[in-house]
């Protein structure tokens, strides 16, 4: 198939820095998008696109994402070709792996980087099919048919809250007061992505962007921009340029990839919309894919919320912390809305759990030790 790829970023207007990097690459050539125009990749495996959301304090957000997107892009670069999904998505692990290691060793060498983490959400073509890896919350999307479609899951406790039915998507979101991510790369020494893969149709037009965008962007307004009729590249900065137009308060990345050939197939209807599927790289063939995402439930369940559907697919390293965005609400501590896995990592631009927090704390005391820490 053939795939068309640009990106943009911003910084938007609150941040003092950019702390979002991305990385869209040619795997069968071996060449990264050198940003004159869009990445035109026709291979088996051709186009792979790497967005990453730092995180840390100081310049540690910027060192991590930018850290993971190159070590990502080289380890799945090197990797063996392949057009075959499960394949190609267990390469990716590897890669996504490889990227965390990176970021943390980096911050177990320089002490004024210890705590920096970032996001990630990566995806790469093999065959006639997308394949995702994600890790904490940044997001892939499909537009199909004039319809945009979410492909990923959140590892985020809002995600979680919403996922085990205990709130709405309102009430868990007043009640976290910010997205509070379940898992990032670099924050302990190995890492679980999600990883799925999504049949491709003629015509489909992808974007793999951070929450800056969507956060300020509602799905509707995504939607219209990415039907538009230009060009990647344009589009990736109308994206932009529209967030930051709508308040610009986070960082803002977009890539945009339309996918075309006649290898792929044409939307057999209306009703032929993408949809999430997860692989677990321990089974094979169909018994591998599943409409849930297990990742996220054993995340969540780590933080008190849910059952534990089974193992983890990579060896125990100790438990994901959850890591705060934001403030919890007035009258709620982390312990209520997180359960007891609640840790903090340090402080910083978005704050990071230290110690496991006591439930039994007032209110009121935990309240105003939040304001101060977050």
């Amino acid at each position: 198939m053939r795939a068309l790829v640009a990106g943009a970023s911003d910084i938007g207007r609150i941040r003092e820095r950019n702390e979002d990097s991305f990385a869209i690459g040619d795997l069968d050539a071996g060449e990264l998008w050198d940003g004159d125009g869009p990445l035109d990749a026709g291979g088996p495996r051709g186009a792979f696109v790497v967005v990453c959301d730092g995180m840390g304090g100081a310049a540690g957000g910027e060192v991590a994402s930018e850290l993971a997107t190159r070590a990502a892009w080289r380890d799945l670069s090197a990797a063996q070709a392949t057009d075959d999904p499960q394949v190609f998505a267990r390469l990716l692990r590897r890669a996504v792996r490889s990227a965390n290691q990176r970021v943390w060793d980096e911050a177990q060498r320089e002490p004024t980087l210890r705590g920096m983490g970032t996001t990630l959400s990566a995806a790469g073509v093999a065959g006639r099919h997308l394949v995702v890896a994600q890790v904490g919350d940044s997001r892939v999307y499909v537009l199909r048919n004039g319809v945009l479609t979410q492909v990923t899951r959140d590892q985020t406790l809002t995600s979680a809250l919403v996922g085990a039915g205990k709130y709405t998507q309102a009430e868990a979101e007043a009640m976290v007061g910010g997205a509070t991510i379940l898992q990032a790369l670099g924050v302990a020494s190995d890492v679980e992505p999600s990883l799925s893969v999504i049949d491709l149709r003629r015509d489909d037009r992808v974007l793999i962007c951070s929450d800056g965008l969507y956060n300020q962007l509602g799905p509707s307004t995504m939607e219209a921009i990415l039907d538009g009729r230009t060009g990647p590249e344009l589009l990736a900065r109308a994206l932009c340029e529209a967030a930051r137009a709508a308040g610009g308060a986070d960082n803002i990345t977009a890539v945009v990839m339309f996918a075309g050939g006649d290898e792929l197939p044409p939307a057999a209807s209306a009703d032929d919309l993408p949809r999430f599927v997860e692989f677990d790289p321990r089974e094979e063939g169909e018994r591998a894919l599943t409409s849930t995402s297990y990742v996220a439930r054993r995340l969540a369940a780590r933080a008190g919320i849910g059952d534990d559907p089974g193992p983890p697919v990579v060896p125990s390293t100790g438990q994901h912390p959850v890591i705060p965005r934001g403030r919890v609400a007035p009258g709620m501590t982390l312990a209520d809305v997180a359960g007891p896995a609640a840790r903090r990592l340090g402080t910083g631009r978005r704050g990071w759990l230290i110690g496991a927090l006591l439930g039994g704390l007032a209110a009121a005391a935990l309240g105003w030790w939040l304001a101060g820490a977050l």
